[in-house]
């Protein structure tokens, strides 16, 4: 099964917790689904925390990030 692609980057606003899974970044959200991350920098220090991110869909499981940091 493939990922459905967008045809075009849809701007997205997401939350939930970081997580470094199989030598990658994601959003694991509060329903139990699973984003990967494309980051340019890598934000260890908020990995198994609540994130907010902002960025832009690719396809339902990949999201280019702008902008990412903790919830309060």
């Amino acid at each position: 099964m493939t990922d459905t692609k967008f045809a075009q980057p849809m701007p997205c606003n997401a939350v939930g917790t970081l997580i470094f899974k199989n030598h990658c970044y994601a959003l694991r959200q509060d329903d139990g689904a699973e984003m990967w991350l494309e980051l340019d920098m890598a934000p260890a220090h908020l990995i198994d925390r609540a994130v907010s991110v902002e960025g832009a869909m690719y396809s339902k499981k990949l999201l280019c990030v702008d902008r990412i940091g903790p919830v309060n």
